[in-house]
């Protein structure tokens, strides 16, 4: 595989340019809105991380009770569902025991976003935190919240706005702060927001892979076997817009968490504006 900084307009092997200051022994977490969106939008980078010496994680935000495609289905999905999720990300070289879900049902997840922790402090925003912290993630790859789904919404905003908190000193029942390092969003169907640069595409980052692990990634995919009539459109649209002439090609949007405010650009036009005005 091959990273790539559209940016910066540079290409390597070396994962450092996705992950800035890559150490072997990093904990990424996928989150997840349903079991097979990382698979479909991250597949690449969670292989990646596992070739270069790091550990995946997936959270799987939603139970998935809503995938049925037939009315005899419903009683068993989220079952069926959670054994092929070990299947798939099995087959990508993740732990069952880094497989994580959250078990909220489909379309339910955008209420988790205010902190409501239950008796025994079972909310979606507490149990984040907590699993962030326990399980030291460094880096965290998330959906687009862009006119796709309203989970995927949820799970962006929650990436955004819950997992920060990991690293903040509040919440002291729930372990020690750990805060982490880059923050990616992939893209399961839908193109990103618009670009903050009219001049540039949306997506910053992306891995270029090769026929053997697009081949890998469709496999895994298959074993998904309950939402193959809900994923054809995507599975088969991926043959056609990956395809590049050097191989299949993932996208990724960098978001900078918390970046201050410059104000040397704000001096600057100020100092410009000496002798105007009334004087402090």
């Amino acid at each position: 595989m091959e990273f790539i900084d559209f940016a910066g307009h540079r290409r390597s092997g070396d994962l450092g340019l996705l992950f800035p200051g890559w150490e072997r022994g990093e904990n990424v977490a996928f989150f997840s809105p349903h079991d097979d969106d990382a698979a479909l939008g991250a597949g690449y980078l969670l292989r990646a991380v596992a070739e270069q010496g790091g550990v995946p994680h997936v959270l799987v935000f939603c139970r998935g009770d809503a995938g049925y495609s037939t009315v005899e289905a419903r009683g068993t999905i989220v079952a069926v569902r959670k054994a092929e999720s070990r299947r798939a990300y099995g087959a990508l070289g993740v732990a069952e025991e880094n497989i994580l879900p959250f078990d909220v049902p489909d379309f339910a997840l955008l209420p988790t976003l205010a902190r409501r922790p239950g008796p025994l402090g079972e909310g979606v925003f507490d149990r984040l935190i907590a699993q962030l912290r326990l399980r030291r993630i460094s880096r965290i790859v998330f959906s687009s919240g862009h006119f796709e789904h309203a989970d995927h919404t949820a799970v962006f905003l929650h990436a955004l706005y819950t997992a920060p908190q990991a690293g903040d000193p509040i919440l002291a029942d729930l372990g020690m702060p750990f805060a982490a390092r880059t923050w990616l969003a992939y893209s399961v169907w839908s193109d990103f927001g618009p670009s903050d640069d009219p001049v540039r595409p949306a997506a910053d980052k992306g891995i270029l892979a090769d026929a053997a692990t697009e081949a890998r990634i469709r496999g895994s995919l298959a074993a998904f076997a309950s939402q193959g009539l809900i994923m054809s459109g995507t599975v088969a649209a991926r043959r056609q817009d990956r395809k590049t002439a050097g191989g299949w090609l993932e996208l990724y949007r960098t978001h900078d968490i918390r970046r201050p405010i410059d104000y040397a650009a704000y001096r600057i036009i100020l100092d410009g504006m000496k002798g105007q005005g009334h004087k402090p």
